[in-house]
């Protein structure tokens, strides 16, 4: 133990990979309970802020979820020349509506499983949503997101998946039929993009992803980040579009226009996020034997 803690004190810890574990020392507990969907923790921490954990999975902290949203949202929302609506399917802590908001969006829809997942975060993290539930253009719709899809066919520009990993309420989010829903529930030219876990510790998730997003969509383009407080600290996401996706001075200029601010995400990043290491590339693209 270090930092002056001593055992039995709290922390608040996920078991990352068998026999891994990723503790953040506890100042104090703000939120702990069970709501009709999953186990729900706040708390204060030592080290980075204020943590939302659910089934006993980080979700974000105060100190590091700009890495996570910024790339989540940025690559598919600056890849299409005029994204006026836009469907966030998760998301309760309003980190990724925030980022969305920067853009000159006309209407936001986020669709939340868990109603108390989006109370805890008003109230306690308004670092992360910086008041983006009370955007006039922001309208919050509380259903399985794998039900609401598919009553709204051909609405959306671009479509968030701000998911958490395939288990509990999040396992339907990654089933063959949802991705076909939000491949009918785009607009021509429309892109998706969704997080799919570590390639370090979930190969098989960000496999699994790819090759079903490659049967519906012309274009797929995994990418890489780096989440500190996720397991292993790269984490990989995936973009999925009816069109190419811009050369990085396309998106450049889109950025300047748009007048982002941004504290990880560039056109430069994500251009660099593109070029998969090895072992990820053999994991996506296999090389055929013989």
């Amino acid at each position: 133990m270090t930092g002056g803690r001593k055992p039995g004190e709290d922390w608040l810890c996920e078991e990352q990979a068998p026999g891994l574990w990723f503790c953040l020392g506890v100042k104090r507990w703000l939120v702990r309970r069970r709501t009709a969907y999953q186990d729900l923790d706040l708390a204060e921490t030592e080290s980075h802020g204020r943590v939302l954990a659910l089934d006993g999975r980080l979700m974000l902290s105060e100190r590091d979820e700009f890495f996570y949203h910024e790339m989540l949202v940025h690559p598919t929302l600056l890849s299409h020349p005029s994204p006026e609506k836009i469907l966030i399917v998760g998301g309760g802590d309003g980190g990724a509506l925030r980022e969305v908001l920067h853009h000159p969006v006309r209407e936001v829809t986020l669709v939340e499983i868990d109603p108390e997942v989006i109370e805890v975060c008003k109230e306690w993290l308004p670092s992360v949503h910086r008041g983006a539930f009370l955007d006039p253009r922001v309208h919050v719709e509380i259903s399985p997101g794998e039900h609401f899809l598919p009553e709204h066919a051909g609405e959306f520009d671009v479509i968030l998946v701000d998911s958490t990993d395939p288990i509990g309420p999040g396992a339907a989010l990654f089933q063959p039929s949802f991705f076909q829903a939000c491949q009918k529930a785009l607009r021509p030219g429309g892109s998706l993009a969704l997080q799919a876990g570590s390639p370090w510790f979930q190969p098989a998730e960000l496999q699994e992803v790819v090759r079903n997003l490659k049967n519906l969509f012309p274009t797929v383009l995994p990418y890489l980040g780096f989440m500190p407080i996720y397991p292993s600290g790269m984490w990989s996401y995936v973009l999925a579009s009816f069109s190419e996706i811009p050369e990085e001075e396309v998106l450049w200029q889109r950025y300047r226009a748009r007048n982002l601010h941004t504290r990880y995400f560039t056109p430069e990043v994500f251009r660099a996020a593109c070029a998969l290491p090895p072992f990820v590339a053999e994991l996506l693209f296999p090389c055929p034997s013989g």
